[in-house]
């Protein structure tokens, strides 16, 4: 009788076949934990909250000899956190049970950030809220602004606040411009046709009371300034509505068949493609 019966491969290929049935069709190996293999952590545990979880494998070997290597993804969901320490909400932040059981261990989200190791917390993500936490606790009016923890994320937007508050306003406004230019088409406001700017007018009837002109958007000046700003947003019907039937009506991107790019056939993927085997990380 053989000294080890669960070892594997060779050590049992040489023993009766009644000890062969005997022993366990597969044997799973124990799944070590990744903080244990020694490995830096993955690209995906950086940009979000793993905790002690990471991408890991395991390996199912029979007493044939034959293994097969399993691979695990850490099961990790999205929760948003509102941060004291940040003085915002984290949206969409990628967790784990791991991180949530720490941070359940260290009191809340900013001690679990704060009071956490870096050998530990194993997230470049955690490590910049940190910097930014320390950044606001010596500079408390600068948290008072309210503003993304992310403006600061950077060294230099820390040694400039002003500087980095200012750029991010303007790139705030610059984006409401360009998603109100790349909306426009789709504007509640519909101006008629030149032809049809000034139709014929019945004229009223004698002695009936005419209705008087509501010209509200004289009432201030601003609101004159948005009245003609959202007016320039405007687009005709037919052309925020264009009709396929009409001839020339068709245009890429608008109706029916959604456009695209011309001149190109699309990848034939199967029903079943796993289109995660193809990630970069």
């Amino acid at each position: 009788m053989p000294k080890n019966l669960s070892l594997f491969g060779a050590y049992l290929q040489n023993v009766s076949r009644k000890l062969q049935k005997g022993f366990k069709r597969s044997q799973i190996t124990r799944i070590i934990p990744p903080k244990a293999y020694g490995r830096s952590p993955s690209a995906s545990s950086q940009m979000a909250l793993w905790g002690a979880d990471d991408f890991n494998n395991y390996t199912v070997k029979r007493w044939s000899g034959r293994w097969t290597r399993r691979h695990i993804t850490p099961t990790n969901f999205r929760k948003d956190f509102h941060s004291e320490a940040l003085n915002s909400t984290i949206y969409n932040l990628r967790v784990t049970a791991s991180a949530m059981y720490s941070m359940d261990d260290a009191g809340g989200f900013d001690d679990y950030i704060l009071r956490t190791p870096p050998e530990e917390l194993r997230s470049a993500t955690g490590e910049k809220m940190r910097e930014v936490m320390y950044f606001y606790q010596k500079n408390p009016e600068v948290k008072a602004w309210g503003l993304p923890w992310k403006v600061f994320l950077r060294k230099r937007n820390r040694q400039d606040p002003a500087w980095a508050r200012y750029v991010h306003e303007a790139n705030k406004e610059a984006s409401g411009v360009a998603v109100a230019q790349q909306h426009a088409k789709f504007s509640p406001y519909y101006l008629p046709a030149q032809g049809m700017m000034h139709p014929a007018r019945q004229e009223f009837v004698e002695g009936s009371v005419q209705p008087q002109l509501n010209f509200w958007w004289r009432d201030s000046p601003a609101l004159s300034a948005a009245f003609r700003r959202r007016l320039g947003e405007a687009k005709s019907f037919e052309r925020a509505h264009a009709d396929h039937r009409e001839p020339m009506g068709f245009r890429y991107g608008q109706t029916f068949g959604g456009g695209g790019r011309n001149n190109t056939n699309p990848r034939k993927r199967s029903k079943t493609h796993q289109y995660r085997a193809i990630r970069p990380f």
